[in-house]
């Protein structure tokens, strides 16, 4: 039943207006504030942000569904009943933030895994709604019916939640690409020839299974993984800024000395390898540095 609905959604061209209606504006937005981006993104956290946030509502919203069936039958619960209003709202406020950095993850999707997002962001809309009523209601006395509203946005909430992990799990959104790479050889070994590798040049090869980026920059030679880590593009197909490499699918930069992400929307550094040239041949082998600084 569940692979039936998500081929439903992947397959539902009509998402895909709606969709684009709200992708246009938010991408226009993070493409002209490139520091909100890099927040929203995650890449100074060194981990997606929205993953991180979304425990926050999640919980909330969980607690207060456990403090509304604790409270129920017992009017006179007071606390209980207060403390349900609580969680519930502070779900409400943090989703608010979380759906930002969901937003700017989904704005670098296409196709289906687009599609399934925009369900995913749909449904949380919806759930948010439910919970914002359950408030109102319960701020006019009106509990009863305030309870069955959350529990409802709650149950939205966890199918939602199901296609959040279909994101991560079945379209790898989120993931490192490179997580399950070979890490390159532990000695030097020759990949390309010297005279090969121009002056501001990238060159993809691979030692020992694992894609590796060659850049010549200011006259010396740099090699990182070619593997974006945001969604998996080869970097040798973007370019030179000065001592960075800039994705060319979604702009990401990864500093050439030792592969540390700069700018997102990539949240993960590069493998850097170490460089030699010997008998005219680019030699490399993995380094211990993985992109710290």
């Amino acid at each position: 039943m569940a692979t039936s609905l998500l081929t439903t959604v992947e397959n539902r061209s009509s998402v895909d207006a709606w969709a684009e209606a709200v992708h246009r504006p938010v991408q226009s937005v993070l493409q002209k504030r490139p520091e909100l981006r890099t927040t929203l993104d995650g890449t100074w956290l060194g981990h997606p942000l929205h993953a991180a946030l979304t425990d926050f509502p999640v919980g909330a919203w969980a607690t207060g569904v456990v403090l509304d069936i604790a409270g129920l039958g017992r009017p006179r619960k007071k606390g209980l009943h207060d403390a349900a209003f609580t969680a519930h709202a502070f779900g409400l406020a943090a989703a608010g933030v979380a759906a930002l950095a969901g937003l700017a993850d989904w704005s670098y999707l296409d196709g289906k895994p687009r599609r399934v997002g925009f369900v995913h962001a749909a449904l949380n809309t919806v759930a948010a709604g439910l919970f914002g009523i359950s408030l109102l209601l319960r701020k006019n006395g009106r509990r009863g019916a305030g309870i069955a509203a959350s529990t409802t946005g709650f149950a939205v909430v966890m199918g939602s939640a199901w296609l959040g992990g279909v994101m991560s799990y079945h379209y790898g959104i989120g993931v490192s690409h490179r997580a399950f790479e070979q890490g390159g050889p532990s000695g030097f070994m020759p990949v390309l020839r010297n005279d090969e590798l121009a002056e501001g040049q990238l060159r993809r090869v691979v030692a020992e299974g694992a894609p590796i980026l060659l850049a010549r920059a200011n006259g010396r030679v740099h090699a990182i993984g070619d593997t974006c880590t945001h969604l998996g593009c080869s970097l040798s197909r973007g370019r030179l800024d000065g001592e960075r490499v800039v994705c060319a699918c979604h702009g990401s930069q990864f500093r050439l000395r030792d592969g540390r992400v700069m700018v997102g929307p990539a949240t993960d550094s590069e493998p850097h390898y170490e460089t030699r040239v010997r008998d005219g041949q680019i030699e490399v082998r993995r380094s211990g540095l993985d992109g710290a600084s």
